[in-house]
């Protein structure tokens, strides 16, 4: 019996080492099979988010980019791009991978950004953000931030080529962070803006050559009133209408000439002068306040809202008896800036309380200023008190110019 119980017992353990054996065979296969399968299923994940960024990449560049890839090679595996154009300036990319049987798709939407949502924007910089300017929203420039005695910063500042101070009395204040070497390109593309003037909005024409000069007075009851000029001319009796009237997409233009403006808006407006390469014309003059009939600051859920475009610049007329000047608006200024006329010339110091934002060619003097030994005083002209319409992170004046660059808004994996 020792002999035969020895053999059962030595069959027995091979018996259950080969049963274990077995399953450690399968185990590990599984494990192998397992990791097989979700390294090609990682790589076609990582394969379509590289197509993604691609595709992402030739939008940032080339905004009229479209035509995609078709079995694009990535390091064993292809990816096919295909691009949608949703409503206008929007892009809806597909990026579809295939590494060998496994498939994987991201989607990216872009879209530019409106200038509306920058608080301050300037390409470069013509005079120093001073002492008794405040500045909030996003503020960025393409130049040196160039700054004198104590400018506020309350919102997220970039700028191409870093801060420059004018001596060692100036101490700028960045409440919102601050980020150097960051490049946007000012560039306003007339023909979006004129075709919805033409169509649903008002084009106000000279005859012939003639600048064409319009007088904006805007009424709290959605009314505007107008009168126009051409040339030296006289100008022509005021008419009144509603602006849902006479612009009913809300844009208003005087292409080739300029417009004149005060009063106070309720609606959504953005008016426009374009040059059209004629000296004297694209120019917007800022007359008197401008504000809005329900303010956005006291009500949020205000939903007048305006845009002043100026070709050439926007221009605060000179009036010594005016005092402190509302405006409340986005101001976009291509070839130029916001000018104070004849800053110098004012008998006093004053503020312009600007409720929305400021883009422009370049930031220009508004004041003067003197030291008085501890800080740096106004003397006369304007100095800036400005607030950021929190608004125009969702909705922008219309028809209000974009950036050239896309950037993107959603991605899914």
């Amino acid at each position: 019996m020792g002999g035969k119980a020895s053999l059962l017992l030595v069959l027995a353990f091979s018996g259950l080492f080969g049963l274990l054996g077995t399953n450690m065979l399968r185990t590990s296969n599984e494990a192998t099979d397992a990791y097989v399968d979700y390294y090609y299923k990682t790589k076609a994940h990582d394969l379509a988010v590289s197509g993604a960024n691609i595709a992402a990449s030739e939008t940032y560049f080339n905004a009229f980019w479209k035509q995609g890839y078709s079995n694009l090679n990535i390091e064993g595996g292809t990816v096919n791009i295909a691009v949608d154009s949703l409503v206008t300036n929007q892009r809806k990319l597909y990026s579809r991978s295939n590494y060998f049987g496994y498939k994987d798709t991201v989607i990216v939407w872009l879209e530019p950004k409106n200038f509306a949502q920058f608080g301050n924007f300037y390409d470069f910089m013509a005079a120093w953000a001073a002492t008794g300017d405040t500045f909030s929203g996003p503020f960025h420039t393409n130049d040196n931030l160039l700054c004198y005695g104590d400018p506020v910063f309350l919102g997220y500042t970039t700028t191409q080529k870093g801060v420059k101070l004018n001596n060692n009395k100036s101490h700028p204040e960045f409440h919102g962070g601050l980020q150097e070497g960051v490049y946007i390109p000012l560039e306003f593309d007339t023909s979006s803006i004129m075709t919805a003037a033409k169509f649903g909005g008002k084009v106000f024409r000279g005859t012939g050559n003639n600048i064409i000069d319009v007088r904006l007075d805007l009424n709290n009851d959605g009314s505007v009133t107008y009168s126009t000029r051409e040339g030296t001319g006289t100008w022509s009796v005021p008419q009144t209408e509603q602006i849902s009237t006479i612009a009913p997409n809300g844009v208003i233009a005087a292409d080739k000439g300029n417009i004149y403006l005060k009063g106070t808006l309720k609606g959504r407006l953005s008016v426009v002068a374009l040059k059209r390469k004629t000296n004297g014309a694209g120019i917007v003059h800022i007359v008197d306040d401008v504000r809005y009939n329900t303010d956005p600051q006291k009500i949020p859920s205000s939903t007048d809202m305006l845009g002043i475009v100026a070709e050439d610049f926007v221009q605060v007329d000179f009036d010594d008896t005016r005092g402190d000047l509302d405006v409340q608006a986005s101001i976009f200024s291509n070839m130029d800036g916001l000018k104070i006329e004849k800053y110098q010339d004012y008998s006093g110091a004053n503020i312009m309380n600007l409720y929305g934002g400021i883009i422009g060619k370049r930031v220009l003097p508004t004041a003067e200023y003197w030291w008085d030994g501890k800080k740096y005083v106004v003397t006369h002209g304007y100095s800036y008190v400005h607030r950021f319409d929190e608004r125009f992170n969702v909705t922008v004046p219309p028809f209000f110019p974009l950036t050239k660059l896309y950037r993107i808004v959603a991605w899914q994996e």
